[in-house]
Formats: C-alpha cells, sequence, structure tokens
C-alpha cells in the first residue's frame, strides 16, 4: 500500500479554517450583497453580477463565445469559497452555508503551509443541453416521454481537461478535503429556524457540499461529499443514512441479497425478482440524496448566475454528481464512483441510443485494485457483504478513466485502496492519466428480472 505523505494532513486544513472564520470579525458578516443571501433563502429572484472574461449568459443559454471540441482555453484558479450543508430525511429544513474569505484562506495558509488554492487546466468539451429553457426543476428526466434527439442542443462548454495529470490531482484533494467534519460556528441559516446547539443529531443526516470559486467567480466546481463508513477505516456522524444511500442507488433491488438480508425497501416479489415500478420509486424517496443534491446544485446557480459550475465527488458523492451532471449537462468528474448506470436508468435519465455517452462531459476516474469501482464488493465472501453494504452495480455513465496498479504495480484488490488517500498517493501522483473510454456491453444485475 502507498506510504503515508503530508497530504494525510490536509483535512485539518479545513479545521483550520473553521476556528479562524470564527474567530475573525468578517466571519458573520455576508460577503455578497444582502438581496443575494436572501435569495439563496428562497425570498428573492435578484442576481449577482460578476465579471465573465468568457461566460456572461445564463447557464441556460448559449454562450457569448463558440468554443471548439477540444479548444485550450485559459486555466482557472479556484480557492474555498463556501461550505453547504443540507438536511435529509430527518431534518429537511435544515440547509446551512458557511461562507469563506481570502483572508480566511491566506491566514490558514501561513498556518500550515499548505495550499488551499486549486489550478485546473481547461478545453472546450461537448455537451448537450435541453431545447426547453425552461428545465431547471426537470433536466433530462422523463418519466411520460421519450428523449431523443428533438429534446436537446449540443453545446461546447468550458470544462475541466481530464487528460492533464495535475488537474486531475488538484480535483481529487478537492474531493478528499470534503471528509472534514465541519464545526459549528460560521454557519447561516437557510431554512427554517435552526439552532445547532439545540438540535442534537443535525450532524447525522444529510449532504454537505465545498464549493470553489475562481476569483472573478465565472468558475465554480462543487464538491459533494462521499460514504462516511466505518468499512473504509474511519466513520462519520453521516455513516448512516450514506449507507442506505448506497444501498438504494447500487444494489439490484434494494439491497435484498439473500435470505438473511432484510433489504431497505419492499421491491423484492421473491427469489431474482422486483417490482420495477416500486424501485424506481424507492431511488425517488426522501432518505436518497439526489434530491438533496440538486438543491445544493440550485442554491449555487441562485448565488452566482450565469457562471459555469463543474461538479466532482467521490464514492457515493460521485454518484449523485454524476447524476447531476446527466440531468443537467453539467461536466462532472468523479473518483472512485459505483456503477451509477443503474441508478440514472431508474430515474428515467437519458440513455445509449437515444444519446451517445461521448457528449456528455461526464468522467469516472478509478482503478484495477478498487472493488466497489469494478463492481466486484459484493457477495458472501466480499467485505462490503459483511458490512451490510449491498455494491452490486458496475457499469457506469459517461466514460471511464482506469489506472491499473493491478497489473503495473502488483496491487491486490483490497477494500482499503477505495479510500481517496490511497489512490492520491499510490496511482493519481505517480501515473499518468489514462484515456477514458466508454463502457462496452457492460450489464449489471443479470440474474434479476424486473416487472
Amino acid at each position: 500500500m502507498p506510504r503515508q505523505s503530508s497530504l494525510a494532513f490536509i483535512p485539518l486544513l479545513t479545521l483550520y479554517i473553521l476556528a479562524l472564520t470564527y474567530l475573525s470579525p468578517s466571519a458573520h458578516a455576508h460577503p455578497f450583497p444582502a438581496s443575494v443571501s436572501d435569495n439563496i433563502a428562497g425570498n428573492d429572484n435578484s442576481q449577482r453580477p460578476f465579471n465573465s472574461h468568457r461566460h456572461p449568459s445564463s447557464p441556460y443559454g448559449s454562450p457569448v463565445t463558440i468554443l471548439s471540441e477540444g479548444q485550450e482555453l485559459p486555466d482557472e484558479t479556484l480557492s474555498l469559497r463556501h461550505l453547504l450543508h443540507h438536511g435529509g430525511n430527518r431534518y429537511p429544513g435544515l440547509f446551512r452555508r458557511m461562507d469563506l474569505e481570502a483572508s480566511d484562506i491566506q491566514r490558514s495558509e501561513l498556518l500550515t503551509g499548505e495550499s488551499l488554492v486549486h489550478r485546473v487546466k481547461v478545453k472546450g468539451t461537448t455537451t448537450l443541453k435541453p431545447r426547453d429553457q425552461s428545465y431547471r426543476n426537470q433536466g433530462f428526466r422523463s418519466f411520460d416521454t421519450s428523449i431523443g434527439p428533438e429534446s436537446w442542443t449540443k453545446q461546447v462548454v468550458p470544462a475541466p481537461d481530464v487528460t492533464d495529470k495535475e488537474s486531475v490531482l488538484q480535483l481529487s484533494k478537492m474531493n478528499y478535503n470534503s471528509y472534514t467534519e465541519v464545526a459549528s460556528p460560521g454557519w447561516y441559516d437557510l431554512e427554517g429556524n435552526w439552532s445547532v446547539n439545540s438540535t442534537f443529531g443535525w450532524e447525522e443526516d444529510g449532504l454537505r457540499g465545498h464549493v470553489f470559486a475562481s476569483a472573478d467567480n465565472s468558475t465554480l466546481i462543487i464538491a459533494i461529499k462521499g460514504t462516511s463508513a466505518a468499512i473504509l477505516g474511519g466513520g462519520g456522524g453521516t455513516s448512516t443514512r450514506d449507507k442506505i444511500n448506497d444501498n438504494l442507488l447500487f444494489s439490484c433491488c434494494c439491497a435484498k441479497v439473500d435470505r438473511t438480508w432484510r433489504g431497505v425497501c419492499d421491491c423484492n416479489t421473491g427469489g431474482y425478482q422486483c417490482d420495477q415500478t416500486c424501485v424506481e420509486n424507492s431511488v425517488q424517496s426522501g432518505d436518497i440524496y439526489y434530491g438533496i443534491a440538486m438543491t445544493l446544485l440550485w442554491a449555487v446557480q441562485d448565488m452566482y448566475p450565469g457562471a459555469e459550475v463543474w461538479l466532482t465527488g467521490h464514492s457515493l458523492g460521485g454518484g449523485l454528481t454524476a447524476l447531476l451532471g446527466l440531468t443537467f449537462g453539467i461536466p462532472t468528474v468523479t473518483f472512485e464512483t459505483p456503477g451509477d448506470r443503474l441508478a440514472a436508468q431508474r430515474l428515467h435519465l437519458p440513455m445509449p441510443p437515444a444519446i451517445n455517452w461521448d457528449d456528455f462531459p461526464l468522467f469516472h476516474i478509478g482503478h484495477t485494485a478498487d472493488p466497489i469501482f469494478q463492481g466486484v464488493c459484493n457477495g458472501p465472501a466480499s467485505t462490503c457483504y459483511y458490512s451490510g453494504f449491498a455494491m452490486e452495480s458496475k457499469c457506469h455513465t459517461g466514460r471511464t478513466c482506469v489506472y491499473d496498479p493491478v497489473t503495473e504495480d502488483n496491487w491486490k484488490v483490497d477494500i482499503r485502496t477505495h479510500r481517496l488517500f490511497d489512490t492520491i498517493e499510490g496511482v493519481i501522483k505517480v501515473k499518468e492519466v489514462p484515456s477514458c473510454k466508454t463502457e462496452v456491453d457492460c450489464k449489471d444485475c443479470e440474474l434479476w428480472e424486473y416487472k
């Protein structure tokens, strides 16, 4: 396994930031006009202007500058700007935002000696956008109508360059930092009337996103936190809800693996038979983070109307961002994500042959030693099975970029390699980025029959 390095201390950086934010007089003053803060809470439709050198139009319209596929664009330098936390099934009204200013970042860097600024190469990449400009609430989700070429327009948009090793490394570090547990001081209530000190257990529910922004606010990256699970050598307050989401999104039929498993919904009709309508409804339940992740995305778009928004995530966070990216045609880069195609089908998101995966800027980065990414962490002999995780799906949407440490470095397939730290230190830092390809002839849940 890869040896430890200074990267192991990166999660401490966010804690420094939060402590500094609490102590700084500026921490409790909104860095935006009051109308913008109101808009986030849903009380106003005002917009915050920004100086965009490239994308002054709405994200739902066509960019002013016509780009070409593969066109090299100026690098983007982004720094951590906000932390967002939205409650889930237990606290559905909880919605908080923590704002970080440049001075907070600078003081933290002086204390830690580590940079919290990330530089990413950018190039023009094809995506599909719905022709209907009022698609905010639905995107490409279609339950009653078919999706075909008449449903979208093809555009070339700025996106992270996933062929660039340093850019992939910077995106992975953004995700690594999103696992850091956050402290209570400095949070703004965006919904409801919440008091952290009197609301015991609020951190054990919901989803968290870290928002990185360029200096001119023209480009944003949202990193969504992945699974906090003891199976990966850690844990976390949200681990119970994370497991429910993993088992609903990435299992064949609500984690009804065998007779010893209770399952997280009642869609199994006996043996390897599953009620298709029931399982589709289950992935839209209040326990699923997909809808919450969408709310986080909308909040960021309201804060920065017209900005380019990119998504990234690791593990469960990667699965959620991939579903969002496919829903709205947003450039997305994930790390070690379980097969997300099954969940996308159940959400009625576009699939081949209606679309071509090469037309979506959706990239899954992983490696051959990770049993969750490879879709082999299942069955009675697996660690996932004994930990209560039904990680049965293996097929991915978009394109996969697969490193091969098993063949090249004699790594063993091991659940511990799913930890992002090991992937960064042992793979991303030392290897060139592999080519990204569409998975061919991949099939999920072949033993199951859906009616």
